[in-house]
């Protein structure tokens, strides 16, 4: 390991300069082993240069169906995000996407951004090492909200809570409606896919849950009759139901997302 770090803003903010953001090797792993009892948590593995989408690809291979506690802490400030997932990975692809995100977070990171940003783990297991329930990861996530002043988090409130079963209210629903009525508001508006980005989505196969798997006739049948009814994909389209872009699959979809924040 690199040693401990304490998170104090002036040594914190050096250490990451120095040791993380231009490291050949974008993710470093600690020990927590502190002795001192009122220490804040050290994260056991962070990961740098979430600009960078070859990067944050390369991040799968370790994030991938392992559940646990992260966070987003901003280096310039020693600011912080704490969250849980059941899949880290696909809970990073989901924040750097904005999709299902902490709008504290998301400002943030349009103010600063995404290159002055790392994300940490503080532990994580796999689904063979630990029996994962909603309750257990926001319970457990919890005691890490605790243990930061609770002004020196994006997070909205001390108690984890999740999303399983949330519904919109009317009044959430009308506003994300009213959001992109002005189609330049739209983050897809006057955009194109990028050599760069093609490229990137032509690797995604290994990223797919059915990824060396085959279907079922059944299912095959099932597949092809939803792909009938939307021949697309999966699409982003504007309130008057015109197709802005088309992908196929949600994982490109996301990763086409991640362009508004380079």
């Amino acid at each position: 390991g690199l040693g401990l770090l304490s998170y104090n803003n002036s040594k914190t903010n050096n250490y990451l300069r120095k040791h993380l953001i231009n490291a050949r090797r974008y993710y470093s792993t600690y020990s927590d082993s502190s002795p001192d009892p009122i220490s804040t948590p050290l994260p056991i593995k962070i990961f740098s240069n979430l600009d960078n989408n070859e990067v944050v690809i390369s991040y799968a291979e370790i994030l991938r169906k392992k559940a646990g506690i992260y966070c987003f802490i901003n280096t310039v400030n020693n600011k912080r995000y704490i969250g849980s997932a059941k899949d880290l990975y696909l809970r990073l692809i989901e924040h750097l996407a904005g999709k299902k995100s902490n709008i504290a977070l998301q400002n943030a990171i349009l103010k600063y951004g995404l290159n002055k940003f790392d994300f940490c783990v503080y532990e994580y297991f796999t689904y063979h090492s630990k029996v994962v329930s909603h309750k257990a990861l926001t319970d457990l996530e919890t005691s890490y909200i605790e243990k930061y002043p609770f002004d020196s988090l994006y997070n909205f409130m001390r108690t984890a809570t999740s999303i399983e079963g949330y519904k919109h209210t009317d009044e959430a629903k009308l506003k994300m409606l009213n959001r992109f009525k002005d189609k330049s508001n739209h983050p897809m508006y006057g955009k194109k896919h990028t050599e760069q980005t093609l490229k990137l989505i032509s690797k995604l196969g290994e990223l797919n849950p059915m990824y060396g798997k085959l279907h079922s006739e059944e299912t095959k049948k099932k597949i092809s009759n939803s792909m009938s009814k939307h021949p697309y994909g999966v699409g982003i389209y504007d309130l008057d139901d015109n197709l802005i872009a088309k992908f196929q699959n949600n994982i490109e979809l996301s990763f086409e997302l991640l362009k508004q924040y380079i």
